[in-house]
């Protein structure tokens, strides 16, 4: 079948999304999990799931509606205006092969490259607009001009890498200017940022927000996502787009039940939004590197590590950190997520005696 090996031929030339490296005893802090919410939480709820179900049959419609209403009571929203999904990323997967099968699409750079990724798998051009490198804001009017000519435009809010959130009036400003283009939101860190653009849809039909609950839940391994858009687009995604069985039991019962006792939750957000500012304040103080204010639960900082001096130093300490490598012209970049004070004492440790031993020099 030539027409097949030809596809897969081209296929296996696209950029495709690399999990992180496991590394056995070793802290991760390259993932942006939230570690700081304590393993019992998960385990506790986890036990007590699996003894409410039963495997054998499919997913309920009972236990799907439980998941909606605490969807809704948990962000404020009606359910008709949420859908869910096994992880923001199969949303982001539907969406592409169905409603923006063939139409253009507007990014900015760095950004989350599984999107682009899938955008390339499914044939969609994204057009790039870099970030300014001194502190990852959004040219404005070269992104406008842009997302001007294609058809969809995808926000990161915050980002990732960079972590940082734009304005939310530069934010307004952009839906308001765009409202002929699909705007796909990313709020898969909403929770440790300043703001959520969900009411927004009340205002505006073109807007999709995507959600999780891997980041600021720690219930990564669940895969439960969802989104909220307007009651026409969340209904049709949910009857006709979706899968009929796209969350299994287990998932769709443990994040019922993870919702439910969202305070617990809402004290680790915090927690970590202290530990996020202690550790940039650490991270500023240091020669040889530039930390960027973040609005998620990691930091981006990039340094004159060229040589991979510090991953060798965080590898020996049993520290396991995301190497961006070079990004948008920028070299040395890392991306580290926040987790206990004493996980991020341990990390900042480690850096220190990295910057030591090479005397390395950035200049902020």
């Amino acid at each position: 079948m030539k027409w097949l090996s030809n596809k897969l031929d081209n296929i296996s030339k696209l950029n495709y999304y690399v999990k992180p490296e496991e590394v056995k005893g070793s802290l991760k802090l390259d993932a942006n999990e939230n570690l700081v919410l304590d393993k019992k939480f998960s385990s506790e709820i986890v036990s007590q799931a699996i003894k409410n179900i039963d495997l054998r049959i499919y997913p309920l419609e009972q236990s799907e509606a439980i998941l909606y209403r605490q969807l809704a009571k948990y962000t404020g929203m009606d359910e008709k205006y949420i859908a869910a999904g096994n992880g923001s990323d199969q949303i982001i997967e539907l969406i592409l092969s169905t409603v923006a099968r063939g139409r253009r699409v507007t990014v900015f750079t760095p950004t989350f490259s599984y999107f682009i990724n899938r955008c390339e798998l499914h044939g969609l051009m994204p057009y790039r607009v870099s970030l300014e490198q001194e502190n990852n804001s959004l040219p404005k009017s070269d992104f406008l001009s842009s997302a001007m000519q294609t058809d969809i435009v995808y926000i990161c809010s915050p980002n990732n890498p960079t972590g940082n959130q734009f304005g939310k009036q530069i934010m307004l400003e952009l839906i308001n200017i765009l409202e002929d283009k699909l705007i796909i939101i990313d709020e898969a860190y909403v929770e440790f940022a300043e703001y959520s653009l969900a009411p927004a849809i009340y205002k505006y039909d073109n807007i999709i927000i995507l959600r999780t609950l891997s980041k600021a839940f720690g219930l990564a391994g669940a895969r439960v996502g969802y989104l909220i858009a307007n009651e026409r687009f969340a209904h049709i995604f949910r009857s006709r787009i979706q899968l009929p069985y796209a969350l299994n039991t287990l998932s769709l019962n443990i994040a019922s039940m993870a919702l439910a006792r969202n305070d617990y939750v809402k004290e680790t957000i915090e927690a970590i939004k202290r530990e996020r500012e202690r550790m940039l304040k650490h991270l500023h103080k240091m020669d040889g590197i530039k930390a960027f204010k973040s609005n998620a639960n990691f930091i981006f900082f990039q340094s004159c590590d060229k040589d991979y001096t510090i991953m060798e130093q965080l590898k020996k300490e049993n520290l396991s950190v995301k190497a961006l490598g070079s990004i948008e012209g920028r070299n040395g970049c890392f991306r580290v997520t926040v987790g206990t004070r004493e996980m991020n004492d341990r990390f900042l440790r480690s850096l220190e005696i990295a910057l030591e031993s090479k005397n390395m020099y950035i200049h902020k």
